[in-house]
Protein backbone atom coordinates (compact mmCIF):
# COMPACT_ATOMS: atom_id res chain seq x y z
CA UNK A 1 0.00 0.00 0.00
CA UNK A 2 1.48 3.37 -0.87
CA UNK A 3 0.58 6.85 1.18
CA UNK A 4 1.32 9.48 -0.47
CA UNK A 5 1.01 13.33 0.52
CA UNK A 6 1.76 16.85 -1.10
CA UNK A 7 4.20 18.61 0.60
CA UNK A 8 6.15 22.64 0.27
CA UNK A 9 9.60 23.05 0.78
CA UNK A 10 9.62 25.68 3.55
CA UNK A 11 12.15 28.00 4.41
CA UNK A 12 12.83 25.59 7.96
CA UNK A 13 13.60 22.81 5.24
CA UNK A 14 16.54 24.79 3.37
CA UNK A 15 20.05 26.01 3.66
CA UNK A 16 21.76 29.11 2.75
CA UNK A 17 21.72 28.44 -0.69
CA UNK A 18 17.57 27.86 -0.73
CA UNK A 19 18.32 24.08 -0.70
CA UNK A 20 16.96 21.84 0.96
CA UNK A 21 18.90 20.55 4.06
CA UNK A 22 20.10 16.88 3.43
CA UNK A 23 18.22 15.72 7.29
CA UNK A 24 15.19 17.88 6.17
CA UNK A 25 14.69 15.21 3.94
CA UNK A 26 13.84 13.00 6.74
CA UNK A 27 11.28 15.57 8.63
CA UNK A 28 9.52 15.22 4.99
CA UNK A 29 9.26 11.13 5.08
CA UNK A 30 8.86 11.06 8.66
CA UNK A 31 5.79 13.50 8.15
CA UNK A 32 4.49 10.76 5.37
CA UNK A 33 4.64 8.04 7.92
CA UNK A 34 2.88 9.35 10.63
CA UNK A 35 -0.14 10.05 8.25
CA UNK A 36 0.41 6.53 7.17
CA UNK A 37 0.10 5.46 10.73
CA UNK A 38 -2.78 7.63 11.82
CA UNK A 39 -4.97 6.31 8.60
CA UNK A 40 -4.13 2.75 9.74
CA UNK A 41 -5.34 3.42 13.64
CA UNK A 42 -1.61 3.39 15.02
CA UNK A 43 -1.56 6.84 16.17
CA UNK A 44 2.44 8.15 17.06
CA UNK A 45 1.11 9.92 20.01
CA UNK A 46 -1.32 6.97 21.37
CA UNK A 47 2.48 4.48 20.97
CA UNK A 48 4.39 6.52 22.60
CA UNK A 49 2.29 7.25 25.62
CA UNK A 50 1.40 3.71 26.33
CA UNK A 51 4.14 0.96 27.63
CA UNK A 52 4.28 -0.97 24.41
CA UNK A 53 7.75 -1.55 22.25
CA UNK A 54 8.52 1.32 19.93
CA UNK A 55 9.73 1.58 16.69
CA UNK A 56 13.05 3.55 16.24
CA UNK A 57 14.87 4.43 13.28
CA UNK A 58 18.24 1.79 13.49
CA UNK A 59 19.24 3.11 9.41
CA UNK A 60 18.19 5.56 7.31
CA UNK A 61 19.43 6.29 3.92
CA UNK A 62 19.09 8.99 1.33
CA UNK A 63 19.76 9.88 -2.66
CA UNK A 64 19.34 13.71 -3.91
CA UNK A 65 18.74 13.15 -7.55
CA UNK A 66 17.87 17.19 -8.43
CA UNK A 67 17.93 19.70 -6.50
CA UNK A 68 14.86 20.76 -4.11
CA UNK A 69 14.69 24.13 -3.73
CA UNK A 70 12.65 26.50 -1.30
CA UNK A 71 8.33 26.71 -2.29
CA UNK A 72 8.80 23.09 -4.27
CA UNK A 73 5.76 21.32 -4.24
CA UNK A 74 6.62 18.10 -4.07
CA UNK A 75 4.96 14.54 -3.66
CA UNK A 76 6.31 12.42 -0.94
CA UNK A 77 5.51 8.82 -1.58
CA UNK A 78 5.98 5.84 1.05
CA UNK A 79 5.86 1.86 0.80
CA UNK A 80 6.69 -0.78 2.98
CA UNK A 81 9.56 -2.60 1.55
CA UNK A 82 10.30 -4.97 3.95
CA UNK A 83 8.54 -6.72 7.37
CA UNK A 84 11.22 -8.90 9.18
CA UNK A 85 11.01 -10.63 12.79
CA UNK A 86 11.64 -7.73 14.14
CA UNK A 87 11.98 -4.58 11.63
CA UNK A 88 10.03 -2.79 9.22
CA UNK A 89 11.42 -1.11 6.90
CA UNK A 90 10.05 1.64 4.45
CA UNK A 91 10.96 3.09 1.10
CA UNK A 92 10.34 6.73 -0.17
CA UNK A 93 10.08 8.48 -3.20
CA UNK A 94 10.23 12.24 -3.18
CA UNK A 95 8.50 13.57 -6.88
CA UNK A 96 9.17 17.01 -8.15
CA UNK A 97 5.85 19.20 -9.59
CA UNK A 98 6.74 17.62 -12.78
CA UNK A 99 6.49 14.39 -11.57
CA UNK A 100 10.01 13.63 -11.58
CA UNK A 101 12.16 11.84 -8.45
CA UNK A 102 13.88 14.30 -7.50
CA UNK A 103 15.13 12.54 -4.18
CA UNK A 104 14.83 8.91 -2.42
CA UNK A 105 15.21 7.38 1.18
CA UNK A 106 14.73 4.65 2.84
CA UNK A 107 13.96 3.80 6.78
CA UNK A 108 14.52 1.05 9.01
CA UNK A 109 12.71 0.81 12.33
CA UNK A 110 13.61 -1.64 14.55
CA UNK A 111 10.81 -2.95 17.30
CA UNK A 112 12.48 -2.12 20.41
CA UNK A 113 11.32 -2.75 24.71
CA UNK A 114 11.19 0.68 25.99
CA UNK A 115 12.50 -0.52 29.01
CA UNK A 116 15.47 -3.12 28.25
CA UNK A 117 16.21 -1.04 24.69
CA UNK A 118 16.06 -5.00 23.30
CA UNK A 119 15.09 -5.59 20.23
CA UNK A 120 11.76 -7.57 20.36
CA UNK A 121 9.44 -9.28 17.53
CA UNK A 122 6.88 -6.40 15.87
CA UNK A 123 3.65 -6.46 17.13
CA UNK A 124 0.37 -7.36 15.30
CA UNK A 125 -0.23 -3.71 14.80
CA UNK A 126 3.38 -3.01 13.62
CA UNK A 127 2.98 -5.52 11.20
CA UNK A 128 0.15 -3.81 10.42
CA UNK A 129 1.83 -0.68 9.17
CA UNK A 130 3.28 -2.85 6.66
CA UNK A 131 0.19 -4.20 5.20
CA UNK A 132 0.68 -7.49 6.75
Amino acid sequence: MITSRRLTIRLNHTDAAGLIYFPRLFDLVQEVLEVAMDERGARIDQRLAGDGPIMPIAHCEADFLRPLRLGDEVTVEMHCERVGEKSLAFAYRVLDAGGEEAARARTVHVAMDRRTGQAVPLTAEMRGLGGA
